[in-house]
């Protein structure tokens, strides 16, 4: 009997503990709840950095950051920067610190005022030489506002009627005028505008894409021509819906047909 109860022991497997299955399930638990954990070391940020964070990238690419606006610049100029608390989206893609809501005038112009107004100075009473010497003062005119300077040019001396390539005469004031542009080094839209009378052709449908080409061949002529920064330019088309004189003679017309270049003040 002890010899059969021997046996009987012997043949009983040994006691192995958990099941293997349940080992594995509780590594693969461990691991869940360690990258758990990781992830909500990574989740806890400072609010300071990250808004620092923010700003610098939004000033470094001309954006706006949390609550402020920046101007450009090349690294070495430091610009104050004001709570932005209206919220507001401004109108015609303007930087907000041309409408005075965000960044102080001086901010941008990097405590430099003076010298700002006396290169817009500068640029306007060379444009008007240029007008002189050219004999085109009924062609070409500038105009001055609180926040921009426009020159405008009557269309007769760069299109011929119903076309949008610039005409040889006409490149040589272009070429002219660019060249100030280019030293002045602001942003500036190129306005295309035409008279209320109707155009169909294969090319120009409609006023709009007749006046949006003729300012488009004058931005790629500031910028093939002049040496103009492409990124300081927009094209625009109004079509006829922008006139300046009532479009009832064919002189008033001849007014409406025109390209504004509005250059940037701030």
């Amino acid at each position: 009997m002890k010899k059969l109860r021997k046996q009987l022991t012997d043949d009983e497997p040994a006691s192995e503990g958990a099941p293997g299955w349940l080992q594995t399930y509780s590594d693969m638990v461990t691991l869940v709840l360690t990258f758990f954990v990781l992830l909500f070391s990574m989740s806890t940020i400072s609010k300071e950095k990250f808004e620092q964070l923010s700003s610098s990238l939004s000033a470094a690419f001309m954006g706006t950051g949390r609550g402020g606006v920046y101007g450009y610049n090349d690294g070495t100029v430091l610009y104050s920067v004001k709570e932005n608390t209206t919220g507001d989206i401004l109108e015609d893609g303007e930087e907000a610190f041309n409408e005075g809501k965000s960044a102080e005038i001086g901010a941008f112009t990097g405590g430099n005022a003076d010298k700002e107004a006396q290169k817009i100075e500068d640029f306007i009473n060379e444009v008007q030489n240029i007008v002189e010497e050219m004999d085109l003062d009924e062609y070409v005119k500038v105009i001055e506002d609180d926040k921009s300077l426009t020159v405008r040019m009557n269309s007769v001396i760069l299109f011929d009627l119903g076309k949008a390539d610039i005409k040889e005469p006409g490149k040589e004031t272009l070429r002219k005028i660019g060249t100030l542009i280019k030293q002045l080094n602001k942003n500036a839209v190129i306005q295309g505008h035409t008279d209320n009378l109707p155009i169909n052709t294969m090319l120009f449908p409609t006023n709009w894409e007749l006046s949006t080409k003729r300012a488009t061949n004058v931005v790629l002529f500031l910028v093939d021509e002049c040496g103009v920064d492409p990124v300081k330019l927009t094209a625009t088309g109004n079509g006829e819906f922008r006139p300046i004189a009532p479009n009832d003679t064919e002189e008033n017309r001849q007014k409406n047909r025109r390209i504004d270049i509005v250059i940037d003040k701030q």
